[in-house]
C-alpha cells in the first residue's frame, strides 16, 4: 500500500478547501443578479445588496437545494418550523426549494423585518416587554441588527436594554455580554457545545466578512455597525436613471 508524507497530505487538504470555495463563488454570482433585482424591489435602491450575498452565504453557501437539521430549506434557509415562511405567505407566493422564490422571500422578509418588526412600539417577547422602535431610535438602523434579528428574532432587544443605565447597549459585542440564552450540545456524547449567544451576536460579523468580495469599491447607502454618530443616508436622485441602471446591471 503506497503512503503519502503528511506535507502532501495537508496540500491535499488545502487544495481541496480552496477548490470548495471557488465553487461556492461561482454558485453565488448565478444568483446575484435575482438579489439586486429583489434588493431594488423591496429593499430600495440604497440597500447594500453585497450583504444579502453574505447572507446566503452564511447560511447555505450558496447551495438551493440544501435542507438543515433545524428545517431550514433553501439558499436562505427559510423555517416553516418557525412560521416564517407562513407570515411571508401572506404577503407574496413563497418556495423555499425554488431559488428565485427564495431571493424574492428573503428580500421581503429583511424589509419587513426593517421597516415593521423593527418599528414596533411595545411588544411582549416572551416573558418580557419590549419597545423596538425605541431600541431603534437610541441605536438607528443598522444592518448588523437586521441580521441579528434574521438569525435569531427579538433576543437581542432585550438583551440590549439589561445593562442598568436605563439606555440600551448598541454595539453588537457589547450587548453580546448581556446575552441570556443558553446553547445545546450538537453531538450524542454532550461533549460540543453550541452557543445561542455566540450564534446570533456572530452571525453578522459572518455576514459582514462575506460580503467583502462583492462589495467592489461601493459605498454602504445603509449603515451596517452601530457607530456613536451614524453617519447620514447619501442623497438619492429620483431622475438619476443612468446610476440605478449600472446599479442592477454592472459593467463586468
Amino acid at each position: 500500500m503506497k503512503r503519502y508524507s503528511t506535507f502532501t497530505i495537508i496540500l491535499f487538504i488545502i487544495l481541496l478547501i480552496f477548490y470548495s470555495n471557488v465553487q461556492a463563488r461561482d454558485r453565488c454570482q448565478d444568483y446575484i443578479q435575482d438579489i439586486r433585482q429583489y434588493s431594488v424591489q423591496y429593499l430600495g435602491y440604497q440597500y447594500p445588496y453585497w450583504y444579502s450575498v453574505g447572507c446566503m452565504i452564511a447560511e447555505s453557501n450558496c447551495r438551493a437545494d440544501i435542507l438543515s437539521f433545524d428545517g431550514g430549506i433553501g439558499l436562505f434557509q427559510l423555517t416553516p418550523r418557525v412560521g416564517v415562511v407562513a407570515e411571508i405567505s401572506k404577503y407574496i407566493p413563497v418556495d423555499p426549494y425554488n431559488a428565485q422564490s427564495s431571493i424574492r422571500a428573503y428580500s421581503f422578509y429583511i424589509s419587513r423585518i426593517k421597516d415593521v418588526k423593527l418599528k414596533q412600539e411595545q411588544i411582549t417577547f416572551r416573558k418580557y416587554k419590549i419597545r423596538p422602535a425605541s431600541f431603534t431610535r437610541y441605536c438607528g438602523t443598522n444592518l448588523a441588527d437586521i441580521y441579528k434579528f434574521y438569525n435569531g428574532g427579538y433576543w437581542f432587544v432585550y438583551e440590549s436594554s439589561r445593562k442598568k443605565t436605563g439606555t440600551y447597549v448598541c454595539e453588537n459585542r457589547e450587548m453580546f455580554k448581556y446575552c441570556v440564552r443558553g446553547g445545546t450540545y450538537t453531538d450524542k456524547n454532550h461533549t460540543k457545545w453550541l452557543s445561542f449567544c455566540e450564534v446570533n451576536y456572530s452571525y453578522p460579523e459572518k455576514i459582514y466578512k462575506y460580503a467583502q468580495p462583492y462589495k467592489k469599491g461601493m459605498k454602504d447607502g445603509i449603515q451596517y455597525w452601530y457607530t456613536d454618530q451614524p453617519k447620514p443616508k447619501p442623497k438619492q436622485k429620483e431622475s438619476d436613471i443612468h446610476n440605478i441602471f449600472n446599479y442592477i446591471f454592472p459593467i463586468k
